[in-house]
């Protein structure tokens, strides 16, 4: 026992001495103020970083005050060089030296010069450290980021650190959603981030910014309403902004796959044209929004397993698109996007369904095929100009036009009572979708700073038609014998809505620290739908009979008034907006095949509340808090039963009530930039009241024999509906200056929702844990990403507990390359799936390994790449989904093992001249560097 305590009880001695000694020579300073070049005025939030001359590490970092003084200590004896950088202005370096005698260091004022340009350029020049933060950007150097040849933007978001990239492509930045890209201040094909991430290259950027942008509003007047969206700024390179940039490649491999792609940028100054396309069968698609096999978002009360799984069915996408933005001479944003997609989706799955009713379950299993061929036009456009000095208007017009077709085939069985029903279905249906949407911003400010009116006017439009063809042949096998029954119908529907809402903001100073809004808000929407059902008619072989069950014209208005005001208070760090508006709806609903009107008037109260803290420009908090209203679709409410599918009716309530949820959010990020260290933190909880549940009954011994064993639904409000989720995200240096990295993510979701089976009434309880690791480098010729994310999921229903499900899923996973002699390099992507607790036929464990050589030639502007996907040709498709009374396990066709040889060219020409710098691989020279300050 004395054996080990003593050589442990020195050990401990000797750390303590030495911390004690290392405590006694840290004890050096240096302080100063920051101030701007023109007008000696002091710069509040300025990043300031200390770095050793001895070995280049970061040695301290801090944000000078709103008087623009900082100090930093803690600084042995020696060498350093001081750096200060902030948003719009040059940055500035100094060198200083502590010594014993001179521990305490003044460095007086550091002036910084303008750099003449505003923040929408965001362009900052000289040496800049590696993360600047300025009140509500975090700003990341791009340089300090490693990525191979060829990377795109995506590939330097995935290495940031708070910043995550699903397998879909969507990203989330600090635990929220970011829901637009845009570059050099400017839009970039309007709202679809995709198409940034995913076609830009990725050496053409100089800094990724995180913003929380304010709304255009918000924007305008000075006066932060709390409404905010995550969204990313993309600043160029300099020598970016006067050339011609971009990467195109093409490939061809076994079993005809192909993959090409195009991407083009021409910059001059503010100028910018970017060309983009897309042609490939490899379930590639490098856009958003405009359809294809994008996933969707989830549902209160609905855990989705398998998310991380390839996506359903096999793709064709051909795509291409044009964007063009520019500032002119009097300060005019002009900018212009068109984007083309045409895919085809071919998917092959079965499935299993459990319907929770009430104390009894029915089963459904389904063998479906279909393909899907969408083509769809995007064209946005944007105006944003000043009338004179003080007013300015902003127009945003978009159009959409979607043109699709379904042709999907089943066999199926339904389980229910003491019935099995056996039936096919053929379902073939051809819709068009156009929509014109407009937004309008009017903006003036009075003479008084502060004081400012402003009109938002959004505008909607929407047109679908639809034609759809429904054969459902069904067998059933009951007490009384064996029957059958036909469906064959045409459903011809055609829906179109407008909406218009405008909202007057006014904005009065009350004093330097206290503003008052007032706001008025008015909304008008009109639906009408018409649904039309023909069947089958034997002796004109035509679809010419109407069946009225299943035919009705409705229409829906609704007319919405809010009036309210707030007050915002600002103080040295913090920011507190509070405000109520007082809300009346008033909806008519007219059943034009009936003549019944039904009208419906509505108060509601709603309160929001927005604090924000800065305890440091490194560490923040930010609550939120906000009641709104939702008002129910037209779907939900016209009572018309929809029977194409093979499971349910669906009949909607005109009596439904609009839906009031509090909402409350707490974000927390702390940034640690002298050890790389990253802490963020959020948590959200929601209350619905008059949520809309459903109330689903099991349809027996019905004399329409072709309803029995499906499930009639019905929309209907219910109580007790809530939702909580919470996570948090941190990032750990293990080597330093980035050179590897561990990131850590905890999450869990909890809701609670209810609907009405079989009148009785059903709580469901989901439950999910989510934790993940992940390693990232930073290194020059060996390029590593492994991690492991493991999620459980728990479904609880309170009217049957038998039907209590838990199951897992678990994905490790590792993307790993090395650069050999010769330039050439060998890369590995391995995944590995397993999904348990599901049941019989739908647990699975596979690994899906794809692998690549490359080497680069013509002076590093050309890579010839040869690529196997799914090496061991284990890939499948698995899912399951709760709902609040279904349980859905989901097998579904996926791409399979291929090869591809590629050829991949980077055209970059700046000024005139090719340049080849940029192309070099990681390696090869070049002045990339880890995360450190550029010398």
């Amino acid at each position: 026992m004395t054996k080990i305590f003593t050589p442990g009880l020195v050990f401990v001695i000797l750390v303590f001495l030495s911390s004690l000694l290392s405590a006694q020579t840290k004890n050096g300073s240096v302080a100063g103020r920051v101030i701007t070049a023109k007008d000696k005025q002091p710069v509040d939030y300025a990043t300031v970083a200390i770095k050793s001359l001895k070995d280049s590490s970061v040695v301290g970092t801090i944000n000078t005050e709103k008087d623009g003084r900082f100090e930093v200590k803690g600084l042995a004896p020696g060498a350093y060089r001081l750096y200060v950088a902030y948003l719009g202005l040059q940055n500035v370096t100094k060198d200083f030296t502590v010594t014993a005698d001179a521990a305490a260091v003044s460095l007086g004022d550091l002036a910084m010069q303008n750099t003449g340009l505003d923040l929408k350029t965001v362009e900052i020049k000289g040496q800049a450290p590696p993360i600047v933060v300025k009140k509500d950007t975090i700003e990341f150097n791009a340089s300090t980021v490693k990525v191979r040849e060829n990377a795109v933007v995506e590939d330097v978001l995935k290495k940031l650190p708070g910043v995550e990239v699903a397998k879909d492509g969507s990203i989330k930045a600090q635990g929220e959603t970011v829901t637009k890209i845009k570059v050099d201040g400017k839009e970039f094909f309007g709202s679809d981030p995709l198409l940034a991430t995913k076609n830009l290259p990725a050496d053409m950027v100089d800094k990724i910014q995180v913003i929380d942008q304010m709304s255009d509003q918000a924007q305008f007047t000075g006066v932060d309403d709390g409404n905010r969206e995550k969204i990313i700024n993309i600043t160029t390179k300099k020598d970016k902004k006067n050339g011609i940039f971009g990467n195109s490649s093409a490939g061809y491999g076994t079993d005809g796959r192909y993959d090409v792609n195009l991407n083009v940028n021409k910059f001059k100054g503010d100028e910018q044209m970017s060309v983009v396309g897309q042609f490939n069968n490899v379930n590639k698609q490098n856009f958003g929004g405009g359809g294809g096999t994008g996933g969707g978002g989830g549902r209160m009360a609905q855990l989705v397993s398998g998310s991380a799984a390839p996506p359903q069915g096999i793709t064709t996408t051909n795509a291409a698109g044009f964007n063009f933005a520019t500032i002119t001479k009097n300060k005019t944003e002009i900018n212009a996007s068109y984007f083309f997609n045409k895919t085809s989706l071919f998917n092959e799955q079965n499935s299993l369904t459990q319907n929770l009713l009430g104390n009894t379950k029915t089963t459904f299993g389904n063998d479906l095929n279909s393909t899907t061929d969408r083509l769809n036009h995007r064209l946005n456009f944007l105006i944003d100009t000043k009338i004179d000095s003080a007013t300015s208007i902003k127009i945003q017009p978009n159009l959409s036009y979607t043109d699709t077709k379904l042709n999907q085939k089943s066999t199926y069985t339904n389980q229910y009572a003491q019935s099995s029903t056996n039936g096919t279905q053929g379902y073939n249906t051809e819709s068009t979708s156009p929509t014109l949407s407009n937004n309008l911003l009017l903006r003036h400010k009075f003479l008084r700073r502060g004081r400012t009116i402003s009109l938002n006017v959004g505008t909607n439009i929407n047109d679908n038609t639809s034609d759809n063809y429904n054969n459902i042949v069904a067998n059933t096998i009951d007490a009384t014998g064996t029957s059958q029954s036909l469906t064959n119908q045409f459903n011809d529907v055609k829906t179109n809505s407008i909406g218009n809402t405008a909202r007057v903001v006014y904005t009065e100073p009350l004093s330097k620290t206290l503003n008052l809004e007032l706001n008025y808000q008015n909304g008008y929407n009109h639906d009408r739908s018409e649904r039309f059902t023909y069947n089958f008619n034997p002796l004109t072989s035509q679809y010419d009979l109407i069946d009225n069950t299943y035919s009705n014209t409705y229409e829906n208005t609704t007319l919405t008034n809010s009036l309210g005001f707030s007050f915002t208070k600002t103080g040295k760090k913090y920011n507190l907006n509070a405000g109520v508006a007082v809300q009346n709806t008033d909806r008519k609903n007219d059943n034009i095949t009936t003549g019944n009107v039904f009208n419906q008037n509505f108060y509601n109260i709603t309160p929001s509340a927005q604090f924000r803290y800065t305890f440091s420009n490194s560490k923040r908090l930010r609550i939120n808090y906000r009641g709104s209203t939702t008002q129910p679709t037209i779907s939900q409410i016209q009572p018309v039963p929809d029977n194409s599918s093979t499971q349910s009716i669906a009949l909607g309530n005109p009596q439904l009530k609009p839906s009031f949820t509090n909402n409350l959010s707490i974000f927390y990020n702390n940034f640690d930039f002298a050890h790389f260290r990253s802490l963020f933190v959020f948590a959200n909880i929601s209350q619905t009241f008059n949520a809309i549940g459903n109330s689903s009954t099991l349809i027996v011994n019905d004399p329409d024999t072709t309803k029995n064993g499906k499930i009639a639904v019905l929309p209907v409000n219910v109580k007790g509906v809530y939702q909580f989720n919470a996570g948090s995200f941190v990032g750990l240096p293990i080597i330093p200056e980035n050179k590897l990295n561990v990131n850590i993510n905890l999450s869990t979701s909890f809701s609670k929702g209810v609907n009405i089976t079989n009148s009785i009434n059903n709580v469901s309880t989901n439950f999910s844990v989510t934790n993940g690791y992940k390693l990232v480098s930073n290194f020059e010729k060996f390029d590593l990403t492994a991690g492991i994310n493991g999620t459980l999921n728990r479904s609880i229903y309170s009217a049957q507990p038998n039907a209590n499900t838990t199951y897992y899923t678990l994905n490790p996973t590792m993307d790993i390359s090395y650069v050999f002699p010769g330039d050439i390099r060998l890369a590995a992507n391995v995944d590995y799936f397993q999904n348990t607790g599901r049941g019989e036929g739908y647990d699975s464990k596979y690994t899906l390994l794809n692998s690549y050589i490359s080497r680069q030639f013509f002076k590093n502007r050309g890579t010839f790449k040869f690529e196997v996907y799914d090496l061991l040709n284990q890939n499948r498709g698995v899912s399951r989904t709760s709902t609040s009374n279904t349980i859905t396990d989901l097998n579904y066709n996926v791409l399979k093992r291929y090869c591809l040889l590629s050829f991949t060219y980077s055209l970059n020409r700046m000024g005139g001249k090719n340049m080849q710098g940029d192309m070099k691989m990681p390696g090869r020279g070049g002045d990339r560097g880890g995360m450190r300050m550029r010398m």
